[in-house]
């Protein structure tokens, strides 16, 4: 009896996740104003028809975007297109409380700089084109970092700086990435571009790189080899039965030497 309750209890869960993705589903019409995650980067980069985020909006204005009052259409008004966005933040806080927000009695969505009621699909709308949005501002700083890096680069630097290039004319900006780098997202190679301090998670990127190609090479696979460490043994020599062999570490502090 009580295993027939859990799962009943279970279908109707899932039943309610998909009532409420299915409240979030936007028009079709509304797909071409969104850049597709195939998208290029430096095509993203040419898209001029994005709006802009409203920062006087903040995650404290969440309880303002719910109300209680029916949306009599599911349509919007003809000017909805035209208008700046909440911030992505903001959008992906109330796309996370809809569910609550909907089981509350919230009837539709309220975007409290304007007049009437709007569908609920906005919400997805506001979080999926502001996705795009952000992604599009951070590839534009990596992309002025990288110019500046060519005013006087070397041969090496310059033959690197635009091999990158030429990846993100190829490099979808929502894609997934494989190989070595699997763990991280494509926008994670815009901060990658830059001059902040280097993150673990680029470490671990290419570490792991490493550790693909010793292999590969006989006399490195006598000398090198490549371990999971723990933070205080992030770097350290020992003497082994083949002598002196390196261990580098793959970990997620952050803090790598190679001397």
């Amino acid at each position: 009896m009580n295993s027939f309750i859990q799962d009943s209890a279970i279908d109707l869960s899932l039943d309610l996740q998909q009532h409420y993705a299915h409240l979030l589903v936007f028009p079709q019409c509304y797909d071409s104003f969104i850049p597709a995650p195939h998208l290029p980067i430096l095509a993203l980069l040419d898209f001029t028809n994005l709006p802009p985020f409203d920062h006087s909006l903040t995650v404290a204005d969440l309880h303002r975007f719910f109300t209680s009052e029916h949306c009599v259409t599911n349509d919007v008004p003809a000017d909805f297109l035209d208008r700046s966005l909440p911030p992505l933040s903001l959008s992906t806080q109330l796309l996370n409380t809809f569910s609550q927000a909907y089981h509350d009695g919230v009837k539709s969505v309220k975007d409290p700089r304007f007049l009437g009621n709007l569908p609920f699909w906005v919400v997805q709308y506001w979080h999926d084109l502001g996705c795009a949005i952000a992604a599009k501002e951070r590839w534009s700083l990596a992309r002025d970092w990288l110019s500046g890096q060519q005013e006087n680069a070397d041969t090496d630097l310059a033959a690197a700086i635009d091999e990158v290039f030429s990846s993100l004319r190829v490099l979808g900006w929502g894609t997934t990435l494989r190989g070595p780098a699997a763990a991280l997202q494509v926008l994670d190679l815009a901060e990658f571009l830059s001059s902040t301090p280097m993150k673990g998670r680029f470490i671990d990127a290419m570490v792991n790189e490493i550790s693909l190609r010793i292999p590969l090479n006989p006399q490195l696979c006598q000398t090198t080899i490549v371990e999971d460490l723990t933070f205080i043994e992030t770097l350290r020599f020992e003497e082994a039965g083949r002598g002196k062999r390196r261990r580098i570490a793959n970990t997620q502090y952050g803090e790598y030497d190679a001397h």
